[in-house]
């Protein structure tokens, strides 16, 4: 995954979709993002997973939206690409250069905790406002990243398939902001 394509990919999407038309604090999109884990959490609790052999099997007369709808909307694994999508977005209108950046040497053991705990602690490390928002931002970007290889999730590709989907939706995503 190329950070800085991401970043500049997500951010213009975001833009297109009238996301931006107000320049919102970084607590703000930070609590949007956070909202995203809190997602991602009650996906885990209702135990609704990506099929993702369903939607690649996919009858061609289903349009992509619905298919992406049917068997990938709303679960764990697009949940995780919403927060890295947030995160990558939020680093576009900062305009963050990662080729620029420290590596994150933060580390963490995802099996010795449970699903709750790894998102507190997503959640823990966004908020460390001491922390700059750019290192915040680089730090969710790896978490969710290093999380997701933990879990066998392919998280690019769920990145890939939701901004395709997000390409044609409304502005706002039928959302105040």
């Amino acid at each position: 995954m190329n950070f800085n394509e991401l970043a500049n990919k997500a951010h213009t999407n975001a833009v297109n979709h009238g996301f931006w038309e107000e320049r919102w604090s970084n607590e703000h999109c930070l609590m949007l993002i956070i909202t995203e884990i809190g997602e991602m959490v009650e996906a885990d609790r209702k135990g609704h997973h990506a099929d993702i052999d369903a939607f690649v099997k996919y009858d061609a007369r289903i349009p992509f939206d619905e298919n992406f709808e049917r068997h990938v909307k709303d679960t764990v694994e697009d949940e995780f690409a919403d927060i890295a999508i947030r995160l990558f977005d939020l680093a576009g209108a900062l305009g963050i250069d990662f080729e620029k950046m420290n590596p994150c040497r933060y580390h963490r053991a995802f099996d010795k905790f449970d699903f709750a705990e790894n998102a507190f602690a997503l959640c823990k490390g966004l908020a460390r406002d001491v922390i700059g928002v750019e290192k915040r931002i680089q730090f969710g970007i790896e978490f969710v990243k290093n999380w997701t290889e933990s879990l066998c999730i392919g998280l690019p590709w769920h990145i890939e398939k939701k901004m395709q989907y997000n390409a044609n939706r409304p502005i706002r995503h039928n959302k105040g902001y």
